[in-house]
């Protein structure tokens, strides 16, 4: 994987909820994060943003987040793909690079997959979060 010295993410799901979700599971990375609701937006958001990272959910308003994240890797080979849903993989048709975790998985399950992608990324372990 190239390194990055400032990993950005996307995160893409329709459903508000998830996204909050999404953003309070990637708050103690460092760099830019960016949210989106759709496929089409997520689409003009990579073009725009180049994120190293993109996390889609499966439904999405206009199609699924598995077919939003081909399209990302065939336009865009260096970006690291995962998708986040809560359909059991054997109801997945199958693709290749493709990370899958799943929403229902064990807690911190995401925030650990994030965290080794963006060590991937960058090369440097996050700061450490300080709890109060």
């Amino acid at each position: 994987m190239a390194r990055h010295p400032k990993a950005s993410f996307l995160f893409v799901d329709q459903d508000l909820c998830w996204l909050a979700a999404l953003r309070r599971a990637s708050k103690d990375l460092p760099g830019p994060k960016h949210f989106a609701r759709s496929a089409e937006e997520a689409l003009s958001m990579v073009r725009t943003y180049e994120p190293a990272v993109v996390v889609s959910g499966y439904t999405l308003p206009e199609g699924d987040g598995l077919t939003l994240l081909e399209k990302v890797q065939e336009q865009h080979p260096t970006v690291a793909c995962i998708l986040h849903t809560s359909r059991p993989a054997k109801q997945l048709r199958a693709v290749r690079n493709i990370a899958l975790v799943e929403k229902d998985g064990a807690p911190g399950r995401l925030e650990a997959v994030l965290r080794a992608l963006w060590v991937a990324l960058t090369g440097k372990l996050p700061p450490s979060r300080v709890e109060h």
